[in-house]
């Protein structure tokens, strides 16, 4: 065997191995009972809700170090989102709205309603319940600088389990609960009913930690280029309707 087709051999197989998996498809219940936003989870609503736990590397979508989860539901006035996340080393920068979050630890939640409208949203909590909202339009239009502006009403709590900045301890994670008021979503959705609209989502765990060679980004979307705002990696959620 010659050295050129071993090594058009290994580069074959490492693409192989770098290919992006396919797309996943989830679905969004409506809420079974009453939600407060605490930061807590423990909501007999949530335990009827699918916690989402593929969250894979972005460019190499391997499985991260830690764990993350992430469960959704809906009301006539709220969607919801939850965040369990396990984490060795709570670590943040900024507690002022719309800062970078993602420099430090922080989970993120893309949402683009249509395909064929240029509008998406992205919100983001870190541990200290520090939060960034953006109304985008198109990934070219100027990025966040332009367009972090726009906030919404939402409500986010945060609940964790060690102590933030004191890198000597073991840290075991946070919770980060959120309900987004619908009409956030007025300019693309109109006052349209959620039960049977499929949006495009990126759910994202920012993670950094001294138990790390390197910070981890990982989540349900396809990020082969590092690049998350390309949408054309993102999951689905379709909301069901009420039983």
């Amino acid at each position: 065997m010659t050295l050129h087709l071993v090594t058009a051999m290994l580069w074959a197989g490492l693409a192989a191995e770098m290919s992006p998996p396919p797309l996943m498809h989830f679905v969004c219940r409506p809420a079974t009972g009453p939600i407060v936003v605490d930061g807590r989870g423990d909501e007999p609503a949530w335990a009827d809700t699918e916690a989402i736990t593929e969250f894979r590397l972005w460019e190499t979508f391997e499985k991260p170090a830690v764990e993350t989860a992430v469960r959704f539901c809906y009301d006539d006035n709220n969607l919801y989102a939850l965040f369990e996340c396990r984490d060795d080393d709570l670590f943040v920068l900024y507690d002022e709205r719309d800062a970078n979050i993602w420099e430090s630890d922080a989970v993120e939640l893309f949402l683009k309603p249509f395909e064929t409208d240029p509008i998406y949203y992205e919100f983001e909590v870190a541990p200290n319940n520090a939060l960034f909202d953006a109304r985008m339009v198109n990934s070219g239009s100027g990025g966040f600088p332009r367009w972090k502006s726009w906030n919404c009403d939402i409500k986010t709590a945060v609940t964790i389990r060690g102590t933030v900045n004191e890198w000597h301890d073991r840290d075991q994670g946070y919770t980060v609960e959120m309900a987004i008021p619908l009409r956030a979503f007025e300019e693309t959705v109109g006052s349209r009913p959620l039960d049977g609209q499929t949006w495009r989502f990126a759910a994202v765990r920012v993670d950094f930690s001294v138990t790390l060679e390197k910070e981890q980004r990982s989540s349900t979307a396809n990020v082969p280029d590092g690049n998350i705002h390309l949408k054309e990696g993102y999951s689905t959620l379709t909301f069901l309707p009420k039983e």
